[in-house]
């Protein structure tokens, strides 16, 4: 080869992403989120196995451990580029995931305080059909039969407050409603359920007083 031919070396290819560090793959991530999600992938592929167990042991439910890992996650997708390296990523991320546990143990046990607390309701109300009727008027196919027949906006606010657990405030704050309006809303949702659920084939339960 003369001295004045031109060498041609080919680029040297990338290392592959499975070799990044942590710290590599989130200054790629904030490179290419949200166009692409490449490195992003390979984090989730990284830790999603530790995210969902972590979720597990904490909530003890594995389809409320399953949505609160997935939540994690896209929220690390939409947060990474405010991760400022103080700390270990995976510390950062399991803050993320921590916070989301606690938030979803109390709505958890916030359901089933409502729903007992439904369920017992009913059943004062409820007339009585003999010692031995086995099927109880506050059935779960009755109940939801019931809510397939309100309007969009009575099933939503029935769905709010015993299905989610919210108070009346929160229905208000969600709905971007007032205080008396939020509560004129659920008092005519109630008594659109309570007509639903006598077509159903049960007398229905008189409403219960709405907490603030």
């Amino acid at each position: 080869m003369s001295s004045n031919q031109i060498r041609f070396v080919p680029p040297q290819a990338p290392p592959a992403l499975e070799q990044l560090s942590d710290d590599e793959l989130v200054a790629l991530c904030k490179l290419q989120l949200p166009d692409e999600i490449v490195a992003y992938r390979e984090l989730v592929r990284r830790y999603e196995s530790l995210v969902y167990n972590f979720c597990l042991k904490t909530i003890g439910s594995p389809q409320d451990a399953e949505e609160v890992a997935q939540d994690a996650l896209i929220q690390v997708f939409h947060k990474i580029h405010q991760f400022e390296g103080r700390s270990a990523f995976k510390t950062w991320l399991y803050k993320i995931v921590h916070n989301y546990c606690r938030t979803r143990i109390s709505k958890i046990v916030r359901k089933r305080q409502v729903q007992e607390a439904y369920e017992d309701h009913v059943k004062k109300e409820a007339p009585a059909h003999g010692k031995s009727n086995p099927h109880k008027t506050e059935s779960a196919a009755r109940i939801q039969e019931a809510l397939h027949h309100l309007k969009p906006k009575d099933k939503e606010i029935i769905t709010y407050k015993f299905m989610l657990g919210m108070t009346l405030q929160e229905i208000s704050d969600t709905l971007g409603l007032g205080a008396s309006a939020a509560k004129m809303r659920y008092y005519r949702a109630m008594e659109a359920f309570k007509a639903a659920y006598e077509r159903a084939g049960a007398d229905a339960p008189t409403p219960l007083t709405p907490h603030s």
